[in-house]
Order: structure tokens, then C-alpha cells, then sequence
């Protein structure tokens, strides 16, 4: 440490996202591709249909009756019923949003989408065997091969280092938001440090926010001693923190058909949240309560996403008569919206591409914080006369480490369509596709020479980029060619998505040639 702060920040600045580094842009860059996961898994699995026209009407009070007599007949004994009424705003169940879905859990688990118009199930399709988005949501939260609980252990420790860098960052550069306007490029270590600037202020607060709220997110790997002081470290005591947290029953008797119509109950709920705004309805009997309807938008989408007076109704199912919503108290309302900020379900395409664009910048803010700390200390030691292979070491392993993981994504992508459909394990297998073109990539950076290896593995990333929507025409009938004459946003912007990246990685890798090797390939021109 040094006598001074500012110096004592900077080196926990530089020495603290040094050891996050890689692993914070791991998390950042697939965390963003967590944002369109739904889509992704729609990409993922083309068997699915185009996405679905907008709904027609629905004569809801049919629809709840088929749901009633589906759960009676196929769930009966179970502690919950859930219905989810054909809505808009059912994100994550959007290419089945004009059906009819029923779910119960207790003894057993089960789900089923039905016609809502004549109740008849609808036979679930059979799509590939894929992780899909949710492959991205837990590799940046769990690390896949580490295990849920070191996982979460280790990203936890990742953010804590992220939040102490933003702080530090701030503070070791008292005219970083003055220097936000300047940018001089060609300047060498300057300008990696301005750039570093821009992006680290573009996004200051999605940044602290993305990193505090995934903290609250693993509040027991983040901080376990409380609960394993105040719990206890048993089998149990994880359970019963959450049951206390959350304010939930411990025990649920089995639900029935509720003798009230359901349909007034909508009625009333919408006279505060909006015609058609009732997404979804649960039916439980907690120990000691009457059998209780829990009415609400569909889960996900508002801010925030917690039950309260004004955004859950709760209902005797004998009376119909309003039940009162029990008020959670200030510290879980608080870690409600930063999970629900975090997750970002409840927010429309326009303030999706926002956090995509966010969570972007933080990848190059990452990223040029890696390369800027091996240009300070390559000519640091260039006017000393010498060349730490520490140094050297992470200016080659910042060649896979980043743009390697990029060209593992892009494997992930073709392991999709190219693996046969019917193979065994195929799931594990796209993701161990993508963790083993991103080894291959680290190993090319540590035997080329620095310069051509950023400039090769970058060119074959946008490639690879660029070539998946050729690849998806070639292999199925989800391609541009369809997915745009039909409106289907979803499917379409993800092929597009695809060529953006590799126009930006190919347009990176063309300035970084023309900087690096441009001399010379002026000098070999006849």
C-alpha cells in the first residue's frame, strides 16, 4: 500500500480489477447476452414456430373454466395451482402467449399449455435438446463446471472486486468526468486510458447497479457469515432463512376448485391494475388460512416484480371477499427492485438494447483496462531497458482471454446447428464447444506473435459472427429470408445481431491490421 490515498486507491484499483479482470468480462459479456435470452432459445431451437400474430380476443371466462377442470383432473392433492391467462407481456412464455398455460406444484411438478377457446392440451413440440439462453444466464452467474455453490462463491468475490474498482476508479481519476470529452487517438498509453474513461462514465451508474444488484442477488455467497451465524449451518437453515426473509407459510395444505367465480375476482383486481392486465393466478392453502386466489401481472413485468397491496390481489376462494396483502418491509422490497433491475425482465425492447448497449460498454471498459495496464508498464520497463515476462504473460493471455471468449461464443452458436440433433448429452456439448474454441484461442495467443494474434483471432471471430445466419439458412428454414417477411422481431434480430457483431469485430481487427502492419503492406505493394 502507499503513504498517500489517492496512490493507495490506484493500487487497489489497478492490482484489484488485475485479478477480476478476465473473469468480470466473462461475466459482463454474457450477463449482456442474458438480456435477449428468450430470443436466443428461440434461435436455438428452430422447431418452434414463427412468432405468433397478435392475439385475438379470448373469452377469459371460458379459458379459466378449461383451467379449473384441466388442474382438477390432472393435479388434484398438489399445494399450488397456477394459470397464466393468454397476455402481451408474457415474455418468457412468448411463443405459446396466445395459449392457455397451467402449472401445479407439491408432491409432484407439472405444466401444460392448453387451447383456451376449447381446452384441449396442446401437445408440446419436440425441439433439439439445447441450454439455449439459459446457458448464458447460468455460466455468468455459476461458472458451470465449478459448481452452484463455489460458483456463485467465486463471481461473488468477481463483483465485490468490479464495485471496488469502479469506486477506486473514480477516485484515482479526479478529471474523469472532465476527460470524458477528450479523446486523443494515436497517443498510445493516452489514448487507452481515454478510451477507458469514455466508456467507464458513458454507463458509470448501469455499471454500479448491475454489479450491486447481482451481489443482492447472492447475498449468502457474497455475505454467509450472517446467515450461517444467525442460522446456522445445517441442511435446513437456508430454507428457513428464505422462509422468514420472504415471509412465507412453511406449510401448504392441498388446493381445491374455488367455490367463488374467478372471473369476478378479475374483474375486481383489473378495476386497479387495468382491463386485461391479470396475467397470472395462483390458488394456495396456506396452514391455518382459507384457500386463497392470488391475482397479479404477468411475473416479470413491472418494476418492481415483488407482491404488494397495489400490484397483488388476494381473494378468499370460498367468498370471493378481498383479502388484505401482507406488506413486506422495507430491506426485501429494497432487494426486489434491485433484482428486478438486474434482471431487467420488466423492461421493453427500446430499454433492452439499452442495458445490451450498457452492459457492451462495460465489456471495452474491462477490456481496455486490461490492455492500458500492460502499455503502462511496457514502457515503464522500455525506459528501464527491460521486459518483465509478467508482462508478457498478460499481454498474450489478454489475446484469448478477450477476444478469445468471443470466438467461443460464436462456437456455441454453430455446435447449435451443426451437432447432430438426436445426439446424446447435446446441450452439454454446445457449451463444451464453446469453453473449448475459447482454450484453443488462449493457447494461439501464448504461441503467435502478440500483433497478428490480436488481429487473426478478432478477423476469425467476426467470421464466424458473420457466417452464422449463412449457416442458419443453410440448415434450417428460420433465416432472414423468412423470419422478415413474416414480422418475427425476435428470431430476425438475432441473425442481424449476429452480423452487427461481426461488422464491429471485423472493422476492430481492419484498424488494428492497418495501424500495426499498414507500413508494411504499403512497402510489399507493387
Amino acid at each position: 500500500m502507499k503513504a498517500y490515498f489517492r496512490q493507495s486507491m490506484a493500487w487497489l484499483h489497478t492490482w484489484g480489477c488485475l485479478v477480476a479482470g478476465w473473469l468480470l468480462f466473462f461475466i459482463f459479456l454474457l450477463g449482456t447476452a442474458t438480456v435477449f435470452h428468450i430470443e436466443i432459445s428461440r434461435w436455438m431451437q428452430p422447431e418452434r414456430p414463427l412468432d405468433a400474430p397478435p392475439m385475438q380476443p379470448v373469452d377469459r371466462a371460458t379459458a379459466l373454466a378449461h383451467a379449473l377442470d384441466y388442474l382438477e383432473q390432472h393435479a388434484a392433492g398438489q399445494s399450488r395451482w397456477d394459470i397464466y391467462l393468454p397476455h402481451e407481456r408474457h415474455r418468457h412464455r412468448q411463443e405459446k402467449r396466445a395459449l392457455l398455460a397451467v402449472g401445479w406444484r407439491g408432491d409432484l411438478r407439472g405444466q401444460a399449455d392448453l387451447d383456451p377457446h376449447t381446452g384441449a392440451e396442446v401437445p408440446r413440440l419436440a425441439v433439439r435438446d439445447t441450454e439455449g439462453g439459459r446457458a448464458f444466464l447460468e455460466l455468468h452467474s455459476e461458472l458451470h463446471y465449478l459448481g452452484e455453490g463455489l460458483g456463485k462463491r467465486i463471481v461473488a468475490a468477481a463483483a465485490l472486486l468490479g464495485l471496488l474498482g469502479l469506486v477506486t476508479g473514480v477516485i484515482v481519476h479526479k478529471k474523469i468526468f472532465q476527460d470524458f470529452f477528450t479523446f486523443r487517438p494515436g497517443k498510445g498509453q493516452r489514448s487507452w486510458l481515454d478510451a477507458h474513461n469514455v466508456a467507464g462514465v458513458m454507463a458509470l451508474p448501469f455499471f454500479v447497479m448491475i454489479i450491486y444488484s447481482g451481489l443482492v442477488y447472492f447475498d449468502r455467497e457474497s455475505l454467509p457469515a450472517p446467515v450461517a451465524v444467525a442460522y446456522g449451518t445445517s441442511q435446513g437453515a437456508v430454507g428457513r432463512y428464505y422462509t422468514e426473509l420472504l415471509h412465507r407459510e412453511q406449510r401448504h395444505l392441498p388446493v381445491q376448485r374455488p367455490k367463488a367465480p374467478l372471473m369476478a375476482m378479475v374483474e375486481q383486481a383489473e378495476r386497479t391494475l387495468g382491463t386485461g392486465e391479470v396475467g397470472q393466478i395462483t390458488i394456495t392453502h396456506p396452514a391455518g388460512q382459507p384457500l386463497q386466489v392470488r391475482m397479479r401481472r404477468p411475473y416479470g413485468s413491472e418494476l418492481p416484480r415483488h407482491e404488494t397491496p397495489e400490484t397483488e390481489f388476494r381473494f378468499d376462494a370460498a367468498t370471493g371477499a378481498l383479502l388484505t396483502t401482507p406488506a413486506l418491509g422495507p430491506g426485501i422490497r429494497l432487494r426486489f427492485v434491485m433484482l428486478t433491475l438486474h434482471d431487467g425482465w420488466f423492461a421493453r425492447p427500446m430499454l433492452l438494447w439499452l442495458y445490451v448497449l450498457s452492459g457492451l460498454l462495460g465489456c471495452f471498459m474491462i477490456a481496455t483496462g486490461m490492455v492500458l495496464w500492460v502499455v503502462k508498464r511496457r514502457d515503464r520497463h522500455a525506459r528501464r531497458g527491460d521486459a518483465p515476462w509478467g508482462v508478457e504473460l498478460v499481454a498474450r493471455l489478454n489475446v484469448g482471454m478477450l477476444a478469445g471468449l468471443l470466438l467461443g461464443m460464436a462456437a456455441f452458436f454453430w455446435a447449435n446447428r451443426l451437432l447432430p440433433v438426436g445426439l446424446e448429452g447435446r446441450a452439454a456439448w454446445e457449451i463444451h464447444g464453446l469453453f473449448a474454441v475459447w482454450l484453443v484461442a488462449i493457447v494461439y495467443g501464448l504461441l503467435r506473435p502478440e500483433k497478428r494474434a490480436w488481429v487473426e483471432v478478432l478477423s476469425l471471430a467476426a467470421l464466424a459472427f458473420g457466417l452464422v445466419p449463412l449457416l442458419n439458412a443453410l440448415t434450417t428454414d428460420r433465416h432472414l429470408g423468412v423470419t422478415l417477411p413474416a414480422g418475427d422481431g425476435g428470431l430476425a434480430g438475432f441473425d442481424l445481431s449476429m452480423l452487427a457483431l461481426a461488422l464491429l469485430l471485423g472493422a476492430a481487427a481492419w484498424r488494428l491490421r492497418r495501424k500495426w502492419f499498414g507500413a508494411a503492406m504499403r512497402r510489399n505493394t507493387p
